[in-house]
């Protein structure tokens, strides 16, 4: 999609910009394009052609995009081929896996720079499975709730809707462009900046939604490489931990409460329709 196809619109109505990296999580990919389709404006995807370990992949997003069709017009698909570590020149001891995530995350940059924005027009940043509440996203967009820099609080969940962690998690961000550019910080940078308020009923986070091979995969290539050996991709283990709400790494202060459909009142929207099969029964 060529610049002058992409300028937003002048009226009145601020712009959503719904900014995330992509690895290969598909299903979730729909369920967010699907739930936030009719407030989103533009959805920049950012997607590399290595892992965080710096190991080549292929494009998922790419070859899977003609399942996306009726969001193109929308989607600024974003391939980052320049990580500053490829295997097998990377050192994971000296935090280039990390290096190569915040790297990723900070070229959302390339997609923003396709638009035109103005002032009051709204960034959401967060990875691809912290899933901003559309309800939220819409009062922003009408002005009801007003934003400068502020985390989306979230709702935690951990394998499925049925596992649901004690505590919110508030990494997710949303700033007006007008403070992006005073701020002048790195979209990584936007990520990790404390010094702000939260918006509750922010979303929801989806974290290891997937079966035990996706999440051994995950646990293979992402930035915690402290956790990859044998005995957290370990598959059966992987099963029983899903099986028992029991956290993925063992950690005591993980506590994963596990909770019935009927009984939560406070479930992703339209889960019954695009994440039926990340129920337990």
């Amino acid at each position: 999609m060529s610049n002058f196809e992409i300028e937003t619109k002048s009226n009145s109505c601020i712009k959503i910009i719904d900014c995330f990296i992509f690895y290969n999580e598909l299903d979730l990919l729909n369920y967010r394009l699907n739930v936030l389709n009719d407030i989103v404006d533009f959805f920049v995807i950012v997607e590399s052609t290595h892992t965080f370990i710096g190991k080549e992949k292929p494009l998922i997003f790419n070859d899977n995009k003609h399942l996306f069709d009726k969001f193109n017009e929308k989607i600024i698909h974003i391939v980052v081929y320049d990580f500053p570590f490829k295997y097998p020149n990377i050192n994971i001891q000296n935090n280039d896996v990390w290096k190569n995530e915040n790297f990723q995350r900070d070229q959302i940059k390339r997609g923003i720079e396709q638009l035109k924005l103005n002032d009051e027009d709204i960034i959401i940043i967060t990875d691809l499975d912290e899933i901003p509440n559309p309800d939220t996203v819409l009062k922003i967009k009408n002005k009801e709730i007003s934003v400068d820099i502020r985390s989306l609080q979230m709702d935690f969940y951990y394998y499925n809707l049925n596992s649901k962690l004690q505590y919110l998690w508030n990494h997710p961000k949303i700033i007006e462009f007008k403070t992006y550019k005073e701020l002048s910080l790195s979209f990584n940078g936007i990520r990790h900046y404390n010094n702000c308020q939260a918006i509750e009923s922010g979303g929801w986070h989806l974290s290891y939604f997937g079966d035990s091979n996706y999440i051994k995969n995950k646990i293979e290539n992402f930035s915690h490489q402290e956790y990859n050996n044998d005995y957290y991709t370990n598959i059966e283990k992987i099963e029983s931990k899903i099986k028992n709400c029991i956290d993925i790494y063992n950690r005591k202060d993980i506590q994963i409460i596990k909770i019935p459909i009927k009984d939560n009142p406070h479930l992703p929207s339209e889960y019954e329709k695009y994440l039926t099969k990340y129920i337990l029964e």
